[in-house]
């Protein structure tokens, strides 16, 4: 059942791309959207949502909760008032979708033609999603909310560096995404020195990495995803240094996740943390996805402006079908 309406969603989305309706994404694609979220919960939670759901009542407040007590007490006191697991992911998944048309939004600076601020398009049927929201629910909300803090980053610097600390406190390993914010603004300093500064930063995390490796969750998985992200991360890399080969400058601006994204893929699968590589490298995809969905608002010839997105579309969500660790939940039940 999940899997027939993925596909559905997917063959939606490929058409939004195509043919750039306002109405069809809107009335079409976005409530289907929700008619797929209702499907995903309404036909069981997974052994990881599962364990979210048991969290719902749990009391504890050792600092397992209190470092990321904005998801763990926030999920409490959802449940506390729908008494109810299922309505309470349904609200959760609500607000993350909300979230996300408003993240949109603000890439276009409310702008919605030709689909400028149709992200969740391209991103709802990801595997990063598509994994995020059936499985590592924790860290896909923190990614949701660093989205929109990244969003408001260059006009509503406040608001987003509050929105930063909040999905900072939803998932710690949000911290990561530093050097991409810095890089995007910082208060009197200008544009190569923000690149620099981004550059120390990144540097820093590498050499704390190997901090990682003694982790549980570094056990390998059996399929090392985090080398097939940092490969796309690369490929994208060199495409764009070729692109921008005249001012390097301009694809740090125009695509400035790019960089640090790919030095630190290349330093987690060179450690061989292969689940930390796979979870951060869903993270990072969001990332440049937003960054180069934004760019190509920049393109004036539709069908160019077409071809990239839908090319966004089906690199990040045809894997979805072939990968064995996604699969598993959409087919549970059909």
């Amino acid at each position: 059942m999940e899997l027939f309406f993925y596909i559905i969603l997917l063959c939606l989305a490929a058409f939004s791309i195509l043919t750039e309706s306002k109405v069809l994404y809107k009335w079409v694609f976005v409530p289907c959207l929700f008619i797929f979220i209702f499907t995903v919960r309404y036909v069981g939670f997974d052994t990881d949502i599962l364990n979210y759901a048991r969290q719902f009542k749990a009391i504890g407040m050792d600092f397992y909760y209190l470092r990321e007590f904005i998801f763990w007490l926030g999920s409490r006191l959802v449940y506390s008032i729908f008494q109810n697991e299922l309505l309470s992911f349904l609200f959760m998944d609500f607000l993350w979708i909300i979230t996300m048309i408003k993240v949109g939004n603000r890439m276009s600076n409310g702008d919605k033609n030709n689909l400028n601020n149709a992200l969740l398009v391209v991103l709802m049927t990801s595997f990063p999603f598509v994994f995020g929201y059936e499985n590592i629910y924790r860290q896909f909300y923190a990614t949701v909310f660093a989205l929109l803090s990244y969003s408001l980053v260059e006009k509503k610097h406040s608001k987003s560096i509050l929105l930063f600390i909040v999905a900072f406190f939803m998932h710690n390993i949000v911290a990561l995404l530093l050097p991409l914010f810095i890089v995007k603004k910082i208060y009197k300093f200008d544009f190569p020195s923000r690149i620099q500064l981004s550059f120390i930063v990144t540097l820093i995390f590498m050499s704390t990495l190997t901090i990682l490796a003694t982790l549980k969750s570094s056990e390998q998985t059996g399929v090392d995803l985090g080398v097939f992200y940092m490969l796309i991360f690369i490929l994208i890399l060199i495409g764009g240094a070729v692109f921008f080969k005249e001012n390097i400058y301009l694809l740090f601006e125009k695509v400035p996740s790019l960089f640090f994204v790919s030095f630190l893929m290349i330093a987690l699968v060179l450690l061989g943390i292969d689940m930390v590589s796979e979870r951060l490298g869903m993270m990072f995809i969001c990332f440049i996805t937003y960054d180069l969905y934004k760019y190509s608002s920049e393109i004036e010839i539709k069908w160019k402006r077409s071809l990239v997105r839908l090319a966004l579309l089906l690199i990040f969500s045809l894997p979805t079908l072939f990968f064995e660790s996604s699969m598993q939940f959409l087919r549970q039940i059909q």
